[in-house]
């Protein structure tokens, strides 16, 4: 009899340091699920902020380490047509590498009260830096086309037009005048929308007078009286 309550005591202790063991791993495990991110490089971004990028992912509140990943942060974010995704990669010391990728921003109609992006959709960004369309244009081909052809427009070239106006005349329905932030007019129609990526070495010719530079038809400078 007394060996049968020694094996039993022996079992009893065996399953108590199992359960020891299970609570002191289960710890460790929420422990570990709990760590926060220790920190962020983030890389990308031309519009939103740093700060901007953590507070719309949610990351600005230092989330779990292990429980946060590419699906969560796409989930936040989903609803923000000027992000269109953020990768983030694990690092061994607790850190996040936060590579964003933005639309880019077009140009700003003032008609919408919003900025119009490379994918077409609208954002109520305003990056001031961006050229204004300042009139509505109520053919919705000749708009999509402007948003196309914007879209071919060298970023350096973009930052130089101030503004955007549809005028059209009886010959030409896609005519547009953009105002440059060096004084000068440009006339454009939408099949030579590219001319405008020559506008810096164009600019350069043109002598010290401002004016009215035709790259719609016959490539010819006016200058203002």
């Amino acid at each position: 009899m007394a060996r049968r309550k020694k094996k039993k005591k022996i079992k009893v202790f065996r399953v108590f340091l199992a359960l020891v063991i299970l609570a002191v791993l289960g710890f460790l495990g929420y422990l570990l699920v709990q760590m926060p991110v220790r920190g962020y490089y983030i890389s990308g971004n031309q519009y939103y902020s740093d700060y901007e990028i953590l507070n719309k992912t949610g990351l600005d509140k230092y989330p779990s380490f292990i429980l946060t990943n590419n699906i969560t942060i796409k989930f936040k974010i989903k609803k923000d047509p000027l992000i269109k995704s953020i990768k983030i990669k694990k690092k061994i010391n607790g850190m996040f590498d936060v590579i964003v990728d933005e639309n880019k921003i077009l140009f700003y109609d003032i008609a919408k009260k919003n900025s119009i992006l490379s994918n077409g959709k609208e954002s109520d960004y305003y990056n001031e830096d961006s050229p204004v369309l300042v009139n509505i244009i109520e053919d919705k081909k000749i708009y999509d086309k402007l948003i196309t052809k914007m879209n071919k427009i060298d970023e350096d070239i973009q930052k130089n037009i101030s503004e955007i106006k549809y005028d059209p005349n009886d010959i030409d329905k896609e005519r547009f005048l953009l105002s440059m932030n060096d004084g000068n007019y440009v006339y454009l129609t939408l099949s030579k929308m590219s001319n405008i990526n020559s506008y810096l070495e164009i600019s350069n010719t043109l002598g010290t007078k401002n004016g009215i530079l035709y790259l719609d038809y016959g490539n010819y400078f006016v200058p203002k009286d």
